[in-house]
């Protein structure tokens, strides 16, 4: 017989002696948990929220990040002279809106312009003060350009005059007021229909763009102009057109408001919960109920969310909107836990001391609660090593949370356990803790009802049979016997290759990548935006900067001719626009100079003179003078660097615009020169990129920790084997089945990925180490498991010790989530979603694969000892003297009580021994 054991012998052991300790003290543990847990959770006072949303879904290490602090030091940008291509993006303070006609589907209209002129003009008027008292305006706060702010093309185009809209045709993309001019108008409409000769016949959108001087001494100015064009956009009132629109710091007030709203549905989850618990621990019995317990257990979750949220809270560390998830999660764990300790409690002997019962309790529940608690800390720690500063904090403030949740679990609930062991010793109500009597002894049918309960001396041998639940007898009379018949095994290969092929196929079909409107809620200005934006917006798609490291002769035509090939090379890109699009100071000059009729030799010789003297002094390509690092800085005598502008072509999902970034780098790689490639989109798009191998190599991980900890822990490595394949095949039905309920693999995604893999250790751990603790004894329900082999007798009363409290863990787990599918937020649902599935598919497996699994192969190996348990007491029922005294018949009661290694069972027979009567 060979034990793999020793480890679980040793936690048997110590928990055992740990459980009567608190039984005899547990006051103390009582009073020193609840200190404790109010003192962490003061820190609570010291929170900082978190709401930069793009650093939170962006990695630490981010090669755009990097690139734009390197490129904006060399070509910083000019408010006074502003080009949007050469912004910062998301990074500039302004405001965009987008306005949509109420009536029809054209914003080309003279009323629906004339709106837009009303409602451009009252932007125009929006003014603030700053702390001095002195006033601005959006002319005194915009970005310029010669001296104006920059004007909208198609209002421009009319001359801000709607009655002009019937008299001039606009172009698209570009508009051409003069032979010498082309004013671009492309990113201004969305959803356009033109003619054959380009002439704007229809747009569905109109956007318009407010940018700000963004200058460290104007930016709270700039903020405060940002709340009042808020204030303006949300109460303007129109019967022509609806106005969709954001500012800088949009996300920000989102995912700050979202995290504020969550609280009600924190509280009504905290109300199911307590009704589902107290539900649950009811049963027939008052005394045997644990109505109050339930509660406690639900408090004693709450104390865990205090106390780890406010010790990291003291140390610093920010919160944010996806930590906003862990308190719905952490109560689920500690319901869950809760269920699994009073399920062992129901499997001690009634007859012992609350001391003894106390240490049966720890030596079982504790054990399995160690077990699943190491794993759901492990997996948040690797999550905690995270890139993504949004997962990395969420995980450290749940794995946090396990840890104390686990405490307060062998201290606090412990301690509560112990009172109600003695309020049941006692023969006390649940409710009241009055005194009550057994129901067969109430004297009326409402005492009986609501009152009665427990037992007496006379029949405290009978106690235990009352502790079984129905779902508990259920799993083992009923449910497990059947689902080990052949045909129910065969059926449940059948449904598990069923399942497994649906969720391959989903793998195939993931959606990859966070859209910023998923950051919003639903139905805000911000979400509707950004759904506007991505839906008709998508025709062009960012400016990418590359940057010219090298310095180079630009005069020299060979050197023209092999940057023209680079150049060429982008533009071939499936992913980048024509080459009408791309903006490069040296094509545009030999351009010039062709217009201007300059012979091959001066521009050569005066090459630096003609670029700086004449080129750079048009107004029209001013632009250009951001994109030149001249050596010797005003004097402008050579080039040092320089850099040229493509554009986007139609990026409409997230795969395309995680494909062009990476494409566009692999173009600047393996260029003859030194390139770098950047745009203020790529800090975005960098997420899509680090998301798919973090998720894998984070499972990964994961799967081979919880490994090992399983063959530690677990006494026999095949069962280890089995909980690691559990964990595999449950992170697959995840991530395919995830694919067909429009969740994406995102940083949001990836979170709960990572907490899945906890739950799928708990879910299988449990039923394995009840698999494996049970003896090869049977009490002896023959009529049910008279055909079974040890080994599917084995997995029936695993079901039977555990399947209520997985079925009450998962049941309770999804209500304390469930309240999230109202929520307005992405975010939320996603962690519902995830959550549901990983309920559902761990009670699939633990309930059904895993107890088949277990019984076909359980066979294989040989845990415990042949032998029953003998009986713990025996006792004398009755004698009766037969003929005259000499024959004595003695029927006794031999009741056999069998640990939680053995079923934690009681059971008592009948036997009558006939002897010689002995007469003194």
């Amino acid at each position: 017989m060979t034990y793999f054991d020793c480890i679980d012998r040793l936690l048997v052991r110590f928990f055992h002696g740990y459980g009567k300790q608190i039984a005899r003290k547990p006051l103390i543990v009582l009073l020193g948990s609840l200190v404790m847990a109010i003192g962490l959770s003061l820190g609570v006072l010291f929170i900082q929220l978190d709401t930069d949303s793009i650093r939170l879904f962006t990695p630490d290490k981010s090669q755009a990040r990097d690139e734009s602090v390197l490129l904006y030091e060399k070509y910083p940008v000019n408010y006074d002279d502003y080009f949007p291509s050469r912004g910062k993006g998301i990074f500039d303070q302004g405001s965009n809106a987008i306005a949509i006609p109420i009536n029809g589907n054209n914003v080309m209209k003279d009323d629906v312009i004339r709106e837009i002129l009303h409602f451009d003009h009252g932007v125009q008027s929006i003014t603030v003060q700053n702390s001095s008292g002195t006033t601005f305006n959006y002319s005194s706060l915009c970005a310029m350009r010669q001296g104006a702010c920059l004007a909208n093309p198609i209002l421009q185009a009319y001359s801000y005059n709607a009655s002009r809209v019937g008299e001039i045709n606009v172009t698209y993309p570009f508009y051409q007021p003069t032979k010498t001019s082309a004013i671009f108008v492309g990113a201004s409409l969305g959803d356009v229909i033109i003619d054959e000769d380009s002439v704007i016949l229809s747009a569905g959108l109109f956007s318009l763009n407010y940018y700000l001087d963004t200058i460290p001494e104007m930016q709270k100015v700039n903020k405060e102009w940002e709340e009042e064009f808020i204030h303006y956009a949300t109460d303007f009132a129109s019967e022509v057109i609806s106005v969709s629109f954001i500012v800088s710091h949009s996300l920000e007030k989102e995912i700050t408001n979202l995290t504020i709203t969550i609280l009600p549905y924190l509280i009504v989850a905290v109300v199911l919960l307590s009704c589902f618990a107290v539900a649950s621990c009811l049963v027939a019995d008052w005394v045997l109920s644990k109505t109050t317990l339930a509660m406690l257990g639900l408090f004693s979750a709450s104390l865990a969310i205090g106390s780890s949220t406010g010790l990291l809270c003291y140390i610093g560390v920010p919160f944010n909107i996806v930590a906003a998830s862990m308190p719905f999660l952490i109560i689920g764990i500690g319901i869950d836990d809760m269920f699994i300790m009073i399920a062992a409690w129901r499997k001690t002997n009634p007859q012992d001391t609350v001391e003894e019962r106390m240490g049966h309790t720890f030596s079982e529940a504790a054990v399995s609660i160690t077990i699943t608690s190491i794993t759901d800390a492990l997996a948040f720690g690797i999550g905690a090593i995270s890139p993504l500063p949004a997962v990395r904090v969420f995980c450290l403030y749940t794995g946090v949370a396990v840890i104390f949740d686990y405490l307060f679990q062998i201290t606090f609930f412990g301690a509560c356990m112990v009172y109600s062991g003695r309020r049941e010793a006692a023969n006390r109500h649940c409710i009241t803790l009055a005194k009550v009597v057994p129901r067969h002894e109430a004297k009326t049918k409402f005492y009986k009802l609501f009152c009665s309960g427990g037992s007496s001396s006379k029949d405290r041998d009978t106690l235990k049979s009352s502790c079984e639940t129905a779902l508990m007898t259920f799993f083992r009379d009923h449910y497990g016997p059947v689902l080990m018949t052949p045909a129910v095994k065969v059926f449940a290969l059948l449904l598990f290759l069923a399942y497994m092929g649906t969720a391959i196929f989903g793998l195939f079909h993931v959606n990859e990548g966070l859209e910023m409107k998923k950051l919003s809620g639903d139905g805000s200005p911000t979400h509707t935006f950004f759904d506007y934006q991505t839906k008709f917006f998508t025709e062009y798609g960012p400016p990418v900067s590359v940057a010219i490291h090298d310095r180079l002769n630009y005069s020299d035509p060979s050197v023209q001719r092999s940057l023209e090939q680079v150049i060429s090379d982008f533009e071939n890109s499936e992913y980048i626009h024509t080459s009408n699009m791309t903006e490069f100071w040296l094509r545009d000059f030999l351009k010039f100079l062709d217009l201007i009729h300059i012979p091959k030799e001066r521009r050569v010789n005066e090459f630096m003179t003609l670029l700086v003297d004449q080129f750079l002094k048009v107004p029209y390509f001013s632009k250009y003078v951001e994109d030149i690092i001249f050596k010797d800085g005003s004097n402008r005598t050579e080039i040092a660097e320089s850099r040229f502008i493509i554009l986007g072509d139609s990026l409409e999902t997230t795969h395309q615009q995680m494909e062009m970034m990476t494409d566009v780098r692999a173009r600047a790689d393996k260029a003859d020169m030194n390139l770098t490639t950047f745009s203020p989109m790529f800090i975005i798009y960098e997420q899509f990129v680090v998301v798919r191998p973090l998720t894998i190599q984070n499972i990964l991980i994961a799967v081979g920790c919880m490994f090992c900890i399983a063959l530690l822990l677990i006494p026999h490595p095949f069962c280890a084997v089995m909980v690691t394949a559990c964990i595999v095949s449950i992170q697959i039905g995840i991530i395919g089945y995830m694919s067909l309920w429009d969740v994406r693999l995102d940083g949001i995604s990836m979170i709960n990925i990572i907490l899945c893999i906890g739950f799928s250790v708990d879910f299988s751990a449990h039923i394995t180490y009840a698999f494996l603790s049970t003896k090869k004894c049977f009490d002896g329900h023959d009529q049910h498991h008279q055909k079974l082999s040890i080994a599917e007798r084995q997995a029936v009363m695993a079901l039977y010790s555990l399947g209520m409290p997985i079925v009450q863990g998962a049941l309770s787990t999804i209500l304390a989530t469930i309240v999230l599918v109202f929520s307005p937020s992405y975010i939320f649902r996603t962690f519902f979603k995830i959550m549901f599935m990983v309920m559902i598919l761990g009670m699939v497996h633990s309930l059904i694969f895993l107890p088949v699994l277990l019984s076909t192969f359980g066979r294989c190996f040989r845990m415990t000892s042949e032998q029953s348990v003998p009986p713990v007491y025996t006792t004398s029922k009755k004698v009766d003297t037969v003929d005259g005294g000499g024959i004595q018949q003695v029927k006794k009661s031999i009741c056999t009580q069998v640990n939680w290694e053995d079923f934690t069972m009681t059971k008592c027979t009948q036997t009558t021994d006939i002897a010689m009567a002995i007469e003194s």
